[in-house]
């Protein structure tokens, strides 16, 4: 019965760490995260731009290419980062 009760308190242990960390990490990152994560969407997209305009010789220049990549995912460029337009920056 001590077993029992003792798995059972390890197992809710486990699911209330990992619902109040990783897991609410994942739905509700920080801002530094989301920093990070539009940083790497901007650089795949404009890279994306970049090597269609060199494999083909055709297409926007990657001033053109990066206005469009911000307006794709609703973003601005302030101090080298992307920032979203739905997030406002903590101070």
């Amino acid at each position: 019965m001590l077993q029992r009760l003792i798995a059972f308190a390890a197992i809710v242990g486990a699911v209330y760490w990992y619902w109040a960390g990783p897991y609410q990490e994942k739905t509700h990152p920080g801002y530094d995260a989301m920093i990070k994560q539009n940083d790497e969407n901007m650089a795949q997209c404009i890279r994306g731009a970049s090597y269609k305009l060199g494999a083909t010789g055709s297409g926007k220049s990657l001033a053109i290419a990066e206005g469009e990549c911000a307006q794709k995912y609703n973003l601005y460029q302030i101090d080298g980062h992307w920032h979203s337009h739905d997030v406002a920056r903590p101070d």
